[in-house]
């Protein structure tokens, strides 16, 4: 890759790693984009989290993630429950045993035709960029490694998304889903945040244009 092309992708990896840090240090990673790979700790902490402890079980990770990610799951969901009553919707959810399978069911039933068209794909594609990036940080790839998933990753962003905004709540609802942490409401409490995200310092939002 060259230096031009490599500088035009780091506007796209920062503008989309900056989203990956989410609840009460979120608001500081937003606006300095830079501080995300700083401490190995952290990042390494992150990967545990994740399951990951070595470099087989992040390309493992980063590889799913890119081909299929939790948007697969929650556009079966999402399937299933536009097709169905209401009250079958409740019904659904309340014959489910399974926490996990409860809290993303209720975060799919909330979202419900207002989603982009990709659904959470924002969500996916932020993560395995953010973790090809702390994975190069931590020793576990290689940087043309690094660069061949985030050069996957770009083109689907760009074909998947007009703009940042149905980005940027792609991604948040993508967290709700994946992290019972989260509540439902996590979207709409943060807008205040996401909008000022956009005119922020962060200036990559931008520079790396969408649609």
């Amino acid at each position: 890759m060259t230096t031009a092309a490599e500088k035009v992708m780091n506007d796209y990896v920062k503008a989309m790693t900056s989203l990956c840090i989410v609840g009460k240090f979120g608001d500081y990673f937003l606006h300095n984009p830079e501080m995300i790979f700083e401490r190995r700790s952290i990042l390494r902490g992150l990967l545990r989290f994740w399951n990951i402890e070595n470099a087989e079980d992040l390309k493992q990770n980063i590889e799913w993630t890119i081909a299929e990610g939790a948007r697969k799951e929650f556009a079966e969901l999402y399937s299933r429950l536009s097709s169905v009553s209401e009250a079958e919707r409740a019904s659904i959810g309340q014959n489910t045993d399974d926490p996990t399978r409860k809290h993303r069911l209720s975060v799919v039933t909330q979202y419900l035709w207002r989603m982009p068209t990709f659904g959470i794909a924002a969500h996916d594609y932020s993560m395995a960029v953010y973790r090809a990036c702390a994975g190069r940080k931590l020793g576990y790839l290689t940087e043309p490694e690094k660069w061949a998933y985030i050069e996957k990753v770009i083109p689907m962003v760009k074909g998947g998304f007009s703009s940042w905004k149905d980005y940027l709540f792609s991604f948040h609802v993508g967290a709700v889903f994946t992290s019972h942490l989260l509540n439902g409401d996590y979207v709409s409490e943060n807008s205040v945040l996401l909008t000022k995200l956009l005119f922020s310092r962060n200036d990559s939002f931008r520079r790396a244009t969408l649609g």
